[in-house]
């Protein structure tokens, strides 16, 4: 259908073509993946701005390796890539030359009946994942190498206990989901594993060349050496995510300032806005979002750790709603977006339940939605009460019995004698 923004993107577009794709792989942009046929070579129509592509050599969820790159298109930007057979991933052109032809060649239509429509019906939704994910950022956080890796819970030295074992998968966050696409091109294609699309025209990042490459190796045992955590299980696959502050005691505090350090995280946050990020507050929510897509599209276990960490964070700040209210009303949306899009069982699900998930909701609700809190605030805790309520069937009280922050009864030494996070399951 040749809609106003199809003949709008029909001149400012962006492609992405793959070379010798092999029938059967899976290849996904944003929040839609297929099976590829044989006459696929790629994407076309793509609006400007922010994208993660993301591939593997097919479509089974269990020992099957991901990769997956950030884009950041401009107009009529044609992206370029080769399917290696001995890495089962896309690569890119080491010849500039021949990149900058295959590129004249998209753009002069020649590869049009290989080339799939991006999925505009769900440009909106990857817009608002996105919003605060600048290039800088991004080319601040993804490898050296850019591809992004997946990897597992059991690449990392410490594991948490309630973490362990737990097989959760991109596909299992996106599905059951409204909206499905089919592309049709070269063959039959699984329906998209799930929505979502992309963003606000940026500033490219500048891509990894040779020297880049050669140097990955070093970079990233460098990385691995200061804090082997976060550093994937192939070479060149290291995120390099922001420090979380962590808590610490300061030197002359009483006990009722170590006691107001441990429950209200503020001090740390505004310390991690200054020294990380330059003091611009948006640019945590948008590591936020990194994050969270390198954990859901990439399958990168670091993606979660760093997700997780910011939110619990965020989520432990009064102090800060109170002399940030943007950040936190941007924070709401940002959530809801998030949530939107995952499960209807995510609260129950083996990586995200019993830890952190119902605390850092009910926690985000409750300083937000303050009696004398910005009216902004309260409308979207609003929103997002409806939309725990109805996707996920939580409410307030349910959100108290979940996760670490579940309330418990103790005797004077400390003895757990009621705890009502257990056995929770039992009572559906």
């Amino acid at each position: 259908e040749r809609t106003e923004e199809v003949e709008r993107l029909s001149e400012v577009g962006c492609s992405v073509l793959c070379l010798n794709c092999p029938q059967g792989m899976l290849f996904g942009i944003d929040y839609s993946a297929w099976t590829v046929g044989p006459l696929f070579m790629g994407v076309k129509l793509c609006p400007p701005g922010l994208h993660f592509l993301y591939c593997c050599a097919s479509t089974e969820e269990v020992g099957v390796a991901r990769t997956g790159f950030f884009l950041h298109m401009r107009p009529r930007d044609v992206d370029v890539f080769r399917w290696d057979a001995e890495s089962e991933e896309l690569v890119r052109l080491d010849d500039a030359d021949e990149e900058a032809r295959y590129a004249d060649g998209v753009r002069n239509h020649d590869f049009d009946k290989h080339l799939g429509p991006y999925p505009l019906d769900l440009a909106n939704q990857w817009t608002e994942l996105t919003r605060h994910a600048t290039p800088q950022l991004v080319c601040k956080i993804e490898p050296v190498a850019k591809a992004i890796r997946s990897k597992r819970a059991e690449y990392d030295v410490e594991v948490p206990g309630a973490l362990q074992g737990s097989n959760l998968t991109s596909s299992d966050l996106t599905a059951g989901e409204d909206d499905n696409v089919a592309m049709e091109v070269g063959g039959e294609l699984d329906e998209p594993k799930q929505p979502e699309e992309a963003a606000e025209e940026t500033e490219k990042c500048p891509q990894p060349g040779p020297a880049a490459a050669g140097n990955s190796s070093q970079d990233s045992s460098q990385q691995q050496g200061a804090n082997p955590r976060l550093e994937s299980n192939r070479g060149a696959g290291g995120l390099f995510f922001s420090v979380v502050p962590r808590s610490r005691k300061r030197k002359g505090a009483t006990p009722a300032e170590t006691t107001q350090l441990q429950m209200d995280l503020s001090a740390r946050l505004e310390d991690m806005i200054r020294r990380e990020y330059g003091g611009d507050e948006l640019l945590i929510l948008g590591e936020l979002q990194v994050a969270y897509i390198a954990f859901l599209l990439g399958q990168n276990y670091d993606g979660f750790e760093q997700w997780r960490a910011l939110l619990e964070l965020l989520c432990s700040c009064e102090a800060a709603v109170e002399s940030r209210p943007g950040l936190y009303s941007e924070l709401l949306r940002t959530f809801f977006a998030q949530l939107s899009q995952a499960p209807a069982d995510f609260f129950g699900d083996g990586l995200t339940s019993g830890n952190f998930m119902g605390a850092c909701a009910l926690s985000l609700l409750e300083l937000c939605n303050a009696e004398g809190a910005p009216s902004r605030l309260r409308k979207r805790c609003e929103k997002l009460q409806e939309l725990l309520q109805e996707k996920f069937g939580l409410g307030v009280e349910d959100l108290a019995l979940l996760g670490e922050g579940a309330p418990a009864i103790v005797d004077a030494d400390g003895k757990d004698l009621v705890d009502l996070s257990s056995g929770l399951g039992e009572l559906d």
